[in-house]
């Protein structure tokens, strides 16, 4: 199966969400996400835990693993904890 793969993702954060938000929403990961042709679709925080964030991509299939390949060392100065990051894929 080929073609556009829409991405769900939790982990935790080791800040507020709004500081993490503020570098997900900023030019520079816009830069970082269109390398690899993700399309962020939403973005939110747990009502129940502050910590855990959920993030929906769109992107053709294994452009994520291959940015989270490229970036994840930048991923974890931004207070993101990768051990915890929990992925489910959907096709149309």
């Amino acid at each position: 199966m080929s073609g556009l793969v829409t991405s769900v993702f939790t982990f935790k954060i080791e800040s507020s969400f709004d500081e993490w938000a503020a570098i997900f929403d900023s030019s520079e990961a816009d830069k970082r996400h269109s390398k690899f042709d993700i399309k962020p679709l939403f973005r939110g925080v747990s009502k129940e835990d502050s910590q855990k964030v959920i993030v929906i991509h769109q992107a053709p299939e294994g452009s994520i693993q291959k940015f989270i390949e490229a970036n994840g060392d930048w991923m974890a100065t931004h207070r993101v904890d990768l051990s915890t990051m929990e992925e489910s894929s959907w096709a149309a």
